[in-house]
């Protein structure tokens, strides 16, 4: 049976995929690593300037028996974006599936192959 919704309408879930993987959860932070500001004579600022567009982001994954974890400085593809891999968390619990959390970054002015 097809899920019915009554009211407002959100956006369901999680977007994209990984390779071998369920993706649990996704955070994306997008924030300028280049910001700079000019002030006047008298100390207030007149104009600011925001460069290099940047993304942080965490990816939690719940692995499958195939799954390779790419290595740190390599490059992930979520959501048809390419990111760096920063840092890896690794969890594993009894009675429990193994799951992974990536930092991962991505810098406008990097050009990712």
């Amino acid at each position: 049976m097809a899920a019915t919704v009554l009211g407002t309408a959100h956006l369901y879930g999680v977007e994209g995929t990984v390779s071998n993987t369920t993706v649990l959860k996704f955070d994306v932070k997008q924030s300028c690593a280049n910001v700079a500001s000019t002030e006047d004579e008298n100390g207030k600022v007149i104009e600011r300037r925001y460069d290099d567009i940047t993304y942080d982001a965490t990816i939690t994954l719940r692995l499958r028996t195939s799954y390779t974890l790419p290595a740190i400085g390599s490059t992930l593809t979520y959501n048809s974006i390419v990111y760096e891999v920063v840092e890896h968390t690794k969890n594993t619990v009894n009675k429990g599936f193994r799951e992974l959390s990536m930092t991962l970054k991505k810098s406008e002015g990097i050009t990712y192959s």
